[in-house]
């Protein structure tokens, strides 16, 4: 693969001769924290790949749910639908809290 890597360098140092990566978007400023950094080097890519083609991770969607149900609680008229909807967002809680325990067993 040594001869792959000379000519990526070889190209690289052409373009940037001919001024290729002159006026780029962000240049001069620092690179955007790598928010996939702390994952293991096989998931990064995959983890990348998710991302960008717009999955979001179960987390997200419940932290959608947790933050819906605590507006509907606080908009509770009676004691029975208030009853309700604590246990909803008990249970609701629960689901983040195991979600997230998954995510730290697997990404570390």
């Amino acid at each position: 693969m040594e001869w792959f890597e000379r000519l990526a360098e070889k190209r690289i140092l052409e373009a940037q001769r001919e001024g290729a990566f002159d006026d780029l978007p962000g240049s001069g400023r620092p690179l955007p924290r790598d928010r996939f950094a702390r994952l293991n080097p096989e998931l990064r890519m995959a983890a990348r790949v998710l991302a960008n083609s717009g999955y979001a991770p179960e987390e997200v969607s419940l932290l959608k749910e947790l933050a819906a149900a605590r507006q509907q609680l606080g908009a509770a008229r009676t004691a029975e639908e208030r009853e309700r909807l604590i246990r909803e967002y008990s249970l609701a809680e629960l689901r983040l809290n195991l979600a997230l325990e998954r995510h730290r067993r697997f990404f570390g």
